[in-house]
């Protein structure tokens, strides 16, 4: 028995340790994930050859080494799996301790996986091991009989693609969004285009001077808002801000100085409708472009000395949406209330397929969901669907699960967010109360469920272009690409 013990701490603890340190710092030193992750491999394949061919000249290499190896693998393969499963494929869960604690050799990459890629380090502990198998059975010259090679690639090949179906199809991957790629991670749109010094520009322009005109910098509103917003009130600035394009544009390329890191702009900010409510609450921005704020929004502005003023610029329509093979195209209002706050769990009740219901919810404090929250009314919403997510410095966190386009699910937002931003692909928007949200219904007012579109300031603001703005804003001129931009202009 005393070979085992032998082979378990000479040939798995101490050329694992050492391997997976080689490897790290490899990888570490690499380009990219890709290339660290063949050099990585390459090292710790030359180590572990030249490591097993030094023990086999100067002690005995038995095949106890390549027993316990087989074994400690396949084990480890097996609690991956069993962590991908209780997990949903959450890389951060505690169900992994057990994998964990038969790994400590890989200690050092799995604590640094928690920082970096958490995959592609994951994925060198099992080639590592792997490798290391492979070595023994050159140097043992072990002819092994195909039955238990064959049953060893199998099993092998089954756990690892159920790990990779776990991981890609786990929530955090699925429910995130868009990924939150653009601005800093505020914006899931790309809004290449949109940016005041874009060239070539999709912004709405007027063919003649504006009727308003700043052209001192210091004296020119900060603003920010709902990215949905943002292609309008950049627009705004084109029109009457003078130079704002190179103000931009020389801030986004200044290197000089400190910027807090979630500065999207100097002028035209951006970063979302919940940020932007705290911004002008703490005197960061002046004018913000979006839904009413929540109640929440509300109360940190009376704590922090100010109140909101709203002043209506356009029209929107709340709009609800579902999968584009949905057979439903119509929802009463009722049957939408009933279906957020939990009465209504399967399309067949409304007349669509026997499937369930999976009605996704909005982040709170965003326009959306606080908008949601005013048209339920008195019926409460039902708890959302969250997923689980690992941020080094605060730990696990619990998100709201983002729409995704998956069988039976339903979703809410604002008309220009879907359609002028494209955010959803594959989708089709519902009709409510048997009238569709196209820009005529909204515009008349005939689609049920309306909502105005604000400018938001603080009250008695001493900015005099505050006011300027906001009169631009209701004058034909700012109508005019408050309409172009998407949205129902007010009725004149």
């Amino acid at each position: 028995m005393k070979k085992y013990p032998v082979a378990f701490f000479r040939d798995y603890v101490l050329v694992m340790a050492l391997a997976s340190v080689i490897t790290f710092f490899v990888f570490n030193y690499a380009p990219n994930d890709r290339i660290g992750l063949l050099a990585g491999s390459a090292a710790a394949g030359l180590f572990i050859f030249l490591y097993f061919l030094l023990i086999r000249r100067i002690a005995s290499l038995t095949e106890a080494s390549l027993k316990l190896n087989v074994f400690i693998f396949l084990l480890s393969l097996a609690l991956h799996s069993l962590g991908m499963l209780f997990s949903g494929g959450f890389l951060q869960s505690g169900a992994f301790v057990p994998w964990y604690i038969v790994t400590f050799p890989f200690t050092l990459i799995n604590f640094i996986s928690m920082l970096g890629d958490m995959v592609s380090f994951r994925l060198i502990v099992f080639i590592i091991h792997l490798l290391a198998i492979i070595v023994l059975v050159v140097l043992l010259k072990k002819k092994l009989q195909p039955a238990p090679v064959i049953i060893f690639v199998l099993v092998s090949a089954l756990m690892t693609a159920g790990n990779i179906y776990s991981y890609t199809h786990n929530d955090e991957r699925k429910y995130s969004g868009h990924g939150f790629d653009y601005m800093h991670g505020f914006s899931s749109t790309d809004f290449e285009g949109y940016y005041v010094y874009s060239e070539p520009s999709k912004l709405v322009t007027l063919d003649h001077p504006a009727s308003l005109w700043i052209e001192d910098e210091k004296d020119m509103p900060v603003l920010d808002g709902a990215e949905a917003c943002y292609p309008l009130y950049s627009a705004v600035a084109k029109a009457v801000y003078k130079d704002i394009d190179k103000i931009e544009k020389d801030f986004i390329n200044d290197s000089s100085g400190e910027k807090k890191a979630y500065q999207n702009g100097k002028i035209v900010t951006f970063t979302n409708t919940v940020y932007s409510y705290w911004r002008l609450a703490d005197k960061e921005v002046d004018m913000l472009f979006g839904a009413r704020p929540s109640q929440e929004q509300i109360e940190y502005a009376k704590n922090a000395g100010v109140e909101f003023e709203l002043t209506a610029i356009g029209r929107e329509g709340f709009i609800f949406f579902v999968e584009e093979d949905n057979p439903v195209d119509n929802l009463t209002t009722e049957q939408i209330k009933a279906i957020y706050h939990g009465d209504i769990t399967n399309w067949k009740e409304v007349g669509g397929k026997d499937q369930k219901i999976v009605a996704f919810q909005r982040p709170e404090g965003s326009g959306s969901q606080t908008m949601m929250i005013y048209f339920m009314g008195d019926v409460s919403l039902k708890e959302p669907k969250t997923y689980e997510t690992f941020d080094a410095m605060s730990g696990i966190i619990e998100h709201v699960a983002q729409y995704n386009n998956e069988a039976g699910a339903m979703g809410y937002t604002f008309r220009y967010f879907l359609e002028g931003l494209q955010q959803e692909q594959h989708v089709k928007i519902l009709s409510v109360d048997g009238i569709a949200p196209t820009v005529e219904n909204i515009k008349t007012g005939k689609y049920p469920l309306l909502t105005t579109l604000y400018c938001v300031t603080r009250a008695n603001d001493p900015n005099p272009n505050v006011r300027k703005v906001l009169d631009f804003l209701l004058s034909e001129d700012g109508q005019y690409l408050v309409e172009k931009t998407g949205y129902a202009p007010l009725d004149k």
